[in-house]
């Protein structure tokens, strides 16, 4: 009988110190549990400015040229484009299970809209820059005492196809277009979202500027500010230590 209550009490005991590994292991991973799939992403700590994989230097203006912004997306985009949509379809699983590209969909930072010329996928050094801007824009609405605006992505990763059929309607395309290798992202500047209700709050393009042109300082993106289509034309910066991890996997 002694034996049995023993046996008990150190069951006991075992599946008390479970539970309690459960509850403290809980903790730790459901931060991340919660964090969206497409955030779940390698960064890396580095000086935009010196350590990019192509040339790039701090500045306030937001009119990067459009060679200039095709050469980081050649360098640190997809080695493969893509001539039609139904080959990007056929393919766009397998570079996602590898890490290639990360599938956006609408979260508490930015909206995706309907997009006619183009698919909702980045690279993951791309999806961490929307991410970072994200914050950075609500946190510098919330200084103001104003409320969490998402901004607006109207364009994303484009075929030669998708590209073509952009360039009958936008004189402002070009064949060879940085959108073409998965670093490049157009955001409206004239409109925002008000949780899911389309809004054009009078000060907050001005914030929304006033973000870019602080990252743009550190060297996180090239951006240029298109009138014709009315939004700003970024592709990200990605650091020689992001290419070598993506060498190593």
């Amino acid at each position: 009988m002694r034996s049995k209550k023993k046996y008990h009490l150190h069951l006991f005991i075992l599946l008390s110190i479970l539970l309690i590994a459960l509850v403290i292991a809980a903790l730790f991973i459901r931060p991340y549990l919660l964090q969206p799939r497409m955030f779940r992403v390698h960064t890396c700590s580095c000086d935009f400015c010196k350590d990019a994989a192509a040339p790039i230097s701090s500045s306030e203006l937001l009119d990067d040229l459009n060679d200039v912004q095709l050469e980081h997306a050649q360098i640190g985009g997809l080695k493969q484009t893509f001539d039609t949509d139904s080959d990007f379809l056929k393919s766009v699983d397998l570079l996602v299970k590898k890490d290639i590209l990360v599938h956006l969909v609408d979260c508490k930072f930015f909206h995706i809209d309907d997009l006619r010329h183009s698919h909702p996928y980045l690279v993951p050094e791309a999806v961490n820059l929307l991410k970072d801007i994200g914050v950075e824009f609500q946190k510098r609405l919330k200084a103001k005492g104003m409320k969490d605006y998402r901004f607006v992505i109207t364009s994303v990763l484009r075929t030669d196809e998708s590209q073509h059929k952009l360039g009958r309607h936008n004189g402002n395309a070009s064949n060879n277009s940085a959108h073409r290798y998965g670093t490049t992202f157009d955001i409206t500047y004239n409109k925002f979202m008000d949780g899911d209700t389309v809004a054009y709050p009078a000060k907050v393009p001005h914030i929304f500027a006033e973000t870019l042109i602080e990252m743009r300082k550190q060297c996180r993106f090239l951006v240029k500010k298109e009138y014709h289509q009315s939004c700003y034309h970024i592709t990200v910066a990605i650091c020689k230590e992001s290419l070598t991890n993506r060498a190593e996997q």
